[in-house]
């Protein structure tokens, strides 16, 4: 039996015992919630600082420029994107209630500014906003407000949301999100990384398995040279990479990806206005340009020749406000290339780090997204059951549903592989399973999946292997895990590891095997 089959019975059966017991009215209720979620995108919450670009990268992300960005804290209310054919906006509240509001309001029930104008958004809960994004189609996002916000409710919009505090009588809702985006636009250190702490501490299953960051406007504040020669992404590389040297960063993070957002948020909102400038600039060479956009505020502003001949102050301040000096600057060398509109998009999705984000929440988080879903109800069921013990001794055929559901969700967790490797990787990324070299990390990693599903990347071989080379790769690591897996004096979670290892490679063997036999 498949594990989703597996899981569905599991809830099927907990619903049964819960409809025949007086009791069990609360755990029925969160037990029905929870195998909906099954069947939902898996839901990924953008979180961090405030001004850290989040909502400029979402915009990217889903490929529009729909929500508010500006200098100042503009997020004020959690902003639950979905897909939808026809965009539209339903407003829920905190006292449950909802309204649907057409999708031109967006601004006036998610930005601060509109608090005078629209005193009910102080009564906002959070926004479910739907959008015909084809990324939506596959993952949910979102949205939150800054975590230190200087504006107290904006904050306690997204703890609220997440479950990043709260009474115990909600402990079980853990969290609105299966994965987590954190971004942060420097080095993280100081607030970025107590607040990374806090969150992580507040979501009970939270780690790298289901958590990456993002750092953020990697064009700006002297982390990209413009006469280097450097993409910001290559130039922001060196600092993500050094991030993920540190520790407690890696325990806490898949992986750190440097991105800027704006260049592919401004794309979306360039006008024929703004291509006829870019055009022109075009005219001018690459080194030549450089020059004159070292500084973006002469470039704006100068009435110079030298700067007149490539626009107004009017015209080539709303491109730096659009796509910034390195947008300007990357544009213009495409369009010398004769690349067309809708190439030259394709093009800044992957020089600005946006495709490699997505890529990767489709890779790491979409394949594993039942897995992360069944992890999550797991934590959340366990939940529920300790708070009904803990507000008092429950009658004994509650006590027995419990018992029993516990039961059941141990033997799925020792019997099923896939949870079997997912309860290792926690260990691994919690720091109590240590290998004894890079080879065997690396073994493992791929193994479980980090690296991708196909057998070619959890076997370490080229796309272009064949099957017999695949089960002959296969059959030797089996025989090479098990060895490990029967070393004297080894600790027990090493054990574990090694033999969990050997039954995936196992499995791996038995089904090439038999595609070769065929």
């Amino acid at each position: 039996m498949s594990l989703k089959s597996e899981v569905y019975s599991l809830l099927n059966n907990a619903s049964r015992l819960c409809r025949d017991c007086p009791e069990a009215g609360e755990l029925l209720k969160t037990i029905d919630e929870l195998r909906g979620r099954l069947e939902s995108p898996l839901r990924v919450a953008v979180a961090g600082i405030m001004k850290a670009g989040k909502s400029t990268f979402m915009n990217a992300l889903m490929g529009a420029d729909i929500l508010y960005t500006g200098e100042l804290e503009t997020t004020y209310t959690v902003g639950w994107f979905k897909y939808g054919e026809n965009p539209s906006i339903t407003v829920c509240f905190r006292d449950g209630t909802t309204l649907e509001v057409p999708f031109s309001d967006l601004g006036r029930w998610s930005v601060r500014a509109y608090e005078k104008e629209n005193p009910r958004i102080n009564d906002v809960k959070y926004l479910v906003i739907y959008y015909p994004s084809p990324v939506l189609k596959q993952l949910e996002f979102i949205d939150t407000p800054g975590l230190n916000s200087v504006y107290g409710t904006d904050a306690q919009n997204t703890m609220d949301f997440l479950a990043l505090q709260g009474s115990e009588d909600t402990l079980y809702e853990t969290s609105m999100a299966d994965a987590v985006i954190y971004a942060f636009n420097r080095t993280v250190a100081g607030f970025d990384k107590d607040i990374l702490d806090a969150f992580h501490s507040g979501i009970q299953f939270s780690s790298p398995i289901n958590s990456l960051g993002i750092l953020t406007k990697v064009d700006m504040g002297g982390m990209w040279d413009i006469f280097s020669g450097l993409t910001p992404v290559e130039a922001g590389k060196a600092v993500t990479d050094n991030v993920m040297k540190n520790p407690n960063v890696k325990g806490l993070l898949f992986s750190v990806f440097p991105v800027c957002a704006k260049v592919v948020e401004g794309y979306f909102g360039l006008n024929d206005e703004d291509w006829e400038a870019l055009q022109l600039i075009s005219k001018t060479s690459q080194e030549e340009l450089e020059d004159l956009l070292f500084d973006a505020a002469t470039f704006a502003d100068s009435t110079e020749p030298a700067y007149m001949s490539l626009g107004t102050p009017k015209v080539r301040r709303e491109l730096i406000r659009r796509v910034g000096q390195y947008g300007i600057l990357e544009i213009t060398r495409q369009l010398r290339e004769d690349k067309a509109r809708e190439e030259i998009g394709e093009s800044l999705q992957e020089k600005c780090g946006i495709r490699a984000v997505r890529e990767i929440l489709l890779s790491h988080f979409g394949n594993r997204t039942f897995l992360i879903k069944t992890r999550y109800i797991f934590n959340s069921i366990r939940s529920v059951i300790a708070q009904i013990r803990k507000n008092g001794a429950p009658g004994r055929q509650m006590r027995e549903i419990c018992e029993q559901l516990l039961e059941n969700i141990d033997d799925l967790m020792s019997s099923v592989q896939t949870l079997k490797e997912l309860k290792v990787l926690q260990l691994y990324y919690n720091g109590q399973l240590k290998f004894m070299d890079a080879k065997e990390q690396e073994d493992f990693l791929r193994v479980t999946g980090e690296y991708g599903r196909s057998p070619e990347d959890r076997l370490g071989m080229s796309k272009g292997s064949t099957v017999a080379q695949l089960e002959a790769a296969a059959k030797e690591k089996v025989a090479l895990w098990h060895g490990k897996a029967s070393g004297f004096m080894l600790p027990g979670t090493y054990v574990e590891a090694a033999s969990t290892l050997a039954r995936s490679y196992e499995q791996m063997y038995y089904h090439l095997n038999a595609l070769v036999e065929e």
